[in-house]
């Protein structure tokens, strides 16, 4: 991240973030990045010092329980209407107005969150890996969800949950940061496996399995040197508690007061999915776009690649991003 300035703001509800940033043209709309679970703002590295080219400001902060940023355990303080104003708050202290949020994995979901709370400040919308989500109108069931995706999917999509809420689950995964590493950045059919079976995911961590050919961007020995090291100190009960946010509840209590004329997104949408993704399989699109919500989304698949698509094709996706703001937001963008 040397390329960027590294800076930090007290937000008002009394929470500090740090967040990277890097001028651009003032009259610009803010390429706001976001990333998700397990990572850092580092993740962002390479797609955002290559977007630099288009002349657009860029803020990339460290989300809310990760890396410099705070890390509060109670799941409330995740709500999305009091975190998406934390970033707002950010922007408005480097004095930009406009932007295109660009999520990947949790930050996917808070990037839509973005719009819900603050739809006229928002003209674009990047989803990395993780769909558009809509405002939770109904109560989030997890069973309910994880039966649904079995029927779509052949699989329980979001059964690891069950094991990133359950008491002890932080401290399993840090003494086991290795087997982790390997897991998710490891073959795509291992990502199917393991978090989608009832007890797979603990059994993996505490009794390993097979050696496994780690994906060419994770056989970087620093980046799996940052990784334990970051995560060993930070732990994860602040990334964890996203999951629980949604699991208790916390987010319908605050997504149900929106209007109900944020459901249709009213800005272009840009959905990139790694084609090897069990994680962030295209079917999870489906419902936004039956029901009307996206009527200016553009999906693209990338080959070859699977959840962290950001580190495994980084310049397939500067290119994807480029092409669609040159014809969706009439940028003028330098390739």
């Amino acid at each position: 991240m040397d390329i960027f300035s590294k800076k930090s703001l007290r937000a008002s509800r009394g929470l500090t973030y740090i967040y990277y940033t890097s001028p651009g043209d003032k009259v610009s709309p803010v390429f706001v990045f976001q990333h998700g679970w397990p990572d850092s703002a580092a993740m962002w590295a390479e797609v955002a010092g290559s977007l630099r080219s288009t002349k657009y400001p860029i803020i990339i902060p460290d989300m809310l329980g990760n890396d410099g940023t705070d890390k509060p355990t109670d799941p409330a303080a995740y709500k999305w209407g009091v975190m998406t104003n934390d970033v707002f708050e950010i922007i408005d202290a480097e004095d930009y107005h406009q932007v295109i949020i660009i999520g990947h994995d949790w930050g996917s979901i808070a990037a839509s969150a973005m719009y819900h709370y603050h739809p006229k400040r928002v003209v674009g919308l990047v989803n990395l890996s993780v769909a558009y989500q809509a405002p939770s109108r109904e109560p989030f069931d997890l069973e309910q969800m994880n039966q649904m995706t079995q029927e779509v999917l052949g699989y329980r999509l979001c059964e690891y949950w069950n094991f990133f809420t359950a008491e002890g689950s932080s401290e399993l995964l840090v003494n086991n940061l290795d087997r982790l590493f390997d897991l998710i950045h490891g073959p795509a059919e291992n990502m199917k496996h393991h978090p989608t079976i009832p007890g797979a995911m603990r059994e993996y961590l505490i009794n390993g399995g097979e050696e496994v050919q780690l994906r060419p961007y994770a056989q970087d020995a620093h980046f799996m040197e940052d990784f334990i090291q970051r995560l060993r100190r930070d732990g994860f009960e602040g990334p964890h508690s996203w999951y629980k946010a949604t699991k208790e509840n916390y987010q319908h209590e605050c997504d149900k007061k929106l209007p109900k004329e944020i459901d249709v997104v009213d800005v272009p949408v840009l959905y990139i999915r790694g084609k090897d993704d069990a994680m962030g399989p295209a079917e999870t699109m489906y419902a936004a776009i039956q029901a009307g919500s996206l009527p200016h989304l553009e999906q693209m698949e990338i080959p070859d690649s699977a959840h962290w698509v950001q580190y495994e094709k980084p310049q397939e996706v500067v290119l994807r991003i480029e092409e669609w703001l040159s014809v969706h937001l009439g940028c003028l963008v330098s390739f």
